[in-house]
């Protein structure tokens, strides 16, 4: 204890700490009572420099527009809107930040516009073109930035969106402007745009002439099939036709092509562009070449039938001439084209000479030429030459399903229904939706007394090609034949609704109605057969039976006098309108009904005895009209015999 004693306590002057930490960093060892180094609390008690603050608000704001990116690319268009709206927002705030410490300005040009751009993609991805369209003017009237006529295409696109053609030919036009000169492909394209927006304006001759300048810049397919399309239009056949040489002659690997096609800030050069455009543009030379033939093709299909109004196969055979050289293969296909032409016109002799002469060709092209020659001998009702033709077909092309469609009919016509069948399926198994096969189908298991799997087969021709009539029609018949009367009526329904002046449909709709204890409908739908086609006798005369047994005589009389009409040749129509008069009391009319028949039908007892009858009856007559004795007996003794009227 005394040595405790002695001791001197500690002070609080000079604190230990202040002693201890200056020994040990004498001695070498720091004290550390939170395992935090000295150089860690100097980096987190300085303060960030305003240059280091800007450039972390540059990296979030370029992080902001790679999100805007992603999430366009994933369909979250509005998601992506709202980050391209921060980013804008922060790209402000940076701005008045440097200016407010001083800081260089270099990179705001490139910043701004890589922030406003993604801003103004943002709102066309969500449709709102104003919005779009005013940030790229913001941008454009900016300080000179080499990409400036780039963003007046995007804003011709836009407006050319919007149907505002004026407005986009400006912009295009100022962008024209600004391009440099070896910019050939450019300005081609802005040209081409141009023309585009002049042929939706109805300046035909505008457009002609900004597609000739395109043209004269760099040829290309598309261009001039448009100015081939402006020149058709204006009647201008001998430009039309020197336009589809210049397109013919058009080389498929030129100079347009070699450069880069993916130049512009937009999707395409012409985000929006008329139907004639209606091509993607090409990424490398077949996808270009693909194209090449689509305008070619479109291109022949419209100058054939237009150089000679009086002689359309003229035509065709010019532009056979014109592509032979240098597109054998598409001249090929437009012969294919004018044989079925021929077969439209029902000119099967010509139309088979054409085919012939094609059937010695190889390939896909002796497969057409075979498949058609099948269809006109089955149509010429050779089924053994459809046979062998579809048979030639199949063996260049076993998928060819139009080829086993030709068999399968060939099948059914010998009523081979079960071959003609397996033929269809195969048919239906290479081309799923292949409406003939289905149809067929349906019409063979018809016959092979399946109505279930037929209907199925015609139901499937319905989703396929919806109020088909032909296909509504068969459903709507094998419900009637199977007695599905309740099936039967709806569908005659439909169909009705998509041919409502079919007679024959409409009194089969009536009549169904009438089984079913729907008179009122029966009769209006068998009306409604006879208003348009008024000479149909079955439905004449069961609209006036309806009347007797409803005893309306008085409007029955009508339609008896229509049978009379339609059939003068039956006397009972006639005996039927007197009838009727005498049930309403015109029995001086019915009489005179009575006279007229006996001049047509003299021989016919039944009416002079009807005659006799109603002059016994009410006196308008005497026995003088009847003079002979054995007549008279013979008429007695047959209303004796006969039942009562």
């Amino acid at each position: 204890s005394m040595g405790l004693s002695n001791m001197r306590p500690w002070t609080s002057v000079g604190g230990s700490d202040a002693v201890s930490v200056a020994t040990m960093s004498m001695s070498g060892n720091t004290f550390d009572p939170l395992n935090a180094t000295s150089s860690h609390i100097n980096s987190v008690v300085r303060e960030k420099s305003p240059r280091e603050i800007a450039g972390e608000q540059e990296l979030q704001i370029n992080k902001h527009i790679d999100e805007t990116v992603l999430l366009k690319s994933n369909s979250k268009k509005i998601e992506a809107l709202d980050k391209a709206k921060e980013a804008g927002k922060k790209e402000q705030l940076l701005r008045k930040y440097k200016k407010a410490h001083s800081l260089p300005r270099d990179n705001d040009l490139a910043l701004t516009f890589a922030t406003w751009f993604n801003l103004a993609r943002a709102y066309e991805a969500n449709d709102m073109m104003d919005e779009a369209i005013e940030s790229y003017n913001f941008l454009a009237n900016q300080r000179k930035h080499p990409l400036s006529r780039r963003l007046r295409i995007n804003m011709g696109n836009l407006y050319y969106a919007k149907l505002d053609y004026s407005s986009a030919i400006r912009q295009y036009k100022i962008a024209l402007d600004q391009t440099e000169k070896d910019e050939r492909s450019v300005a081609h394209k802005i040209r081409r745009n141009i023309g585009n927006a002049y042929f939706k304006s109805g300046y035909i001759r505008d457009a002609v002439k900004s597609y000739e300048d395109a043209m004269s810049c760099a040829p290309d397919f598309q261009t001039g099939f448009n100015l081939l399309v402006c020149h058709l239009a204006l009647g201008d056949l001998d430009s039309t036709k020197a336009d589809f040489v210049r397109i013919v002659e058009t080389p498929f690997k030129s100079e347009l092509f070699d450069q880069d096609s993916n130049i512009f800030l937009s999707d395409t050069l012409c985000g929006t562009q008329s139907e004639m455009d209606g091509v993607k543009k090409c990424n490398n030379l077949d996808s270009y070449t693909k194209d090449a033939d689509y305008f070619l093709l479109n291109a022949a299909r419209l100058v054939a039938p237009s150089i000679d109004v009086n002689d359309w196969s003229a035509g065709y055979d010019w532009v056979r001439s014109v592509l032979q050289d240098r597109h054998e293969s598409l001249a090929v296909q437009i012969e294919l084209e004018q044989s079925t032409r021929w077969l439209k016109r029902k000119d099967f002799k010509t139309a088979s000479k054409m085919l012939r002469a094609l059937e010695k060709k190889l390939g896909e092209t002796k497969a057409i030429a075979c498949t058609n020659l099948s269809f006109i001998s089955f149509l010429d009702g050779d089924v053994d030459a459809a046979a062998e033709y579809a048979e030639a077909a199949l063996d260049i092309d076993q998928y060819n399903a139009s080829a086993l469609v030709n068999r399968g009919n060939c099948h059914f016509i010998n009523k081979e229904y079960e071959s003609a069948k397996e033929c269809y399926l195969e048919a239906m198994g290479v081309q799923g939706d292949c409406a003939q096969a289905i149809f067929n189908l349906g019409l063979t298991n018809g016959m092979l007394k399946l109505p279930e799997e037929a209907v199925r087969s015609f139901e499937k021709i319905h989703r396929i090609t919806p109020n088909n009539p032909s296909a509504l029609y068969q459903i709507a018949d094998i419900h009637d034949v199977s007695d599905n009367d309740e099936d039967a009526i709806k569908w005659f329904s439909v169909l009705t609704a998509r041919v409502p002046t079919d007679a024959t449909i409409l009194a089969r709709l009536g009549y169904l109605f009438s089984q079913n204890d729907s008179e009122s409908q029966g009769l209006h739908y068998r009306m409604e057969s006879f208003r348009h086609w008024p000479v149909d006798l079955g439905v004449i005369v069961s609209i006036g039976t309806w009347f007797v047994t409803k005893k309306m005589f008085e409007k029955s009389i009508f339609f008896f006098q229509q049978a009379a009409l339609i059939d003068p040749t039956e006397i009972k129509w006639g005996l039927m309108v007197a009838n009727a008069q005498r049930r309403i009391g015109e029995h001086q009319l019915g009489f005179k009904v009575y006279e007229n028949l006996l001049e047509k039908f003299p021989e016919s007892i039944e009416c002079k005895l009807l005659r006799m009858k109603i002059s016994f009856q009410f006196s308008i007559s005497n026995l003088d009209l009847l003079t002979n004795d054995m007549l008279i007996l013979q008429a007695c003794r047959a209303y004796l015999r006969a039942p009562s009227i």
